[in-house]
């Protein structure tokens, strides 16, 4: 996957987190027909040990060479970052947002998340 990429490339100068939000098509509210056809099958979860659970399957699909955390089950990074259903931010060591794209996933922008990277790497 392209985000692995970009974070096996700049990893030893940035560090990359990724934040797993709120299911963005469960099968218990507006299911996503690609998500059908590749069988990404799952409820909302409502206890963190669910939400755990499908953030593993996430982990072991993409097998994400950076860490993930988990956002608590009141949402609050989603809320404050409008992330659903997917987003890319660059954070400084102040914790100022330096960068971000739109939402995905028409507005997600990897190209621009590895320029903003390659710009705090040098």
């Amino acid at each position: 996957m392209r985000l692995d990429n970009i974070a096996k490339e700049f990893g030893d100068r940035v560090h990359f987190l990724c934040v797993y939000i709120k299911e963005a098509h469960p099968t218990d509210g507006s299911q996503s027909p690609p998500n059908i056809d590749d069988k990404i099958l799952y409820a909302q979860p409502t206890t963190e040990d669910e939400r755990a659970e499908v953030a593993a399957a996430c982990m072991l699909r993409f097998n994400f060479s950076f860490p993930m955390v988990l956002d608590n089950m009141t949402n609050e990074v989603e809320g404050n970052y409008k992330a659903m259903p997917e987003r890319l931010y660059m954070i400084d060591a102040d914790g100022r947002v330096t960068w971000k794209c739109g939402l995905g996933p028409h507005l997600f922008d990897p190209d621009g998340f590895e320029e903003a990277v390659r710009k705090l790497a040098i």
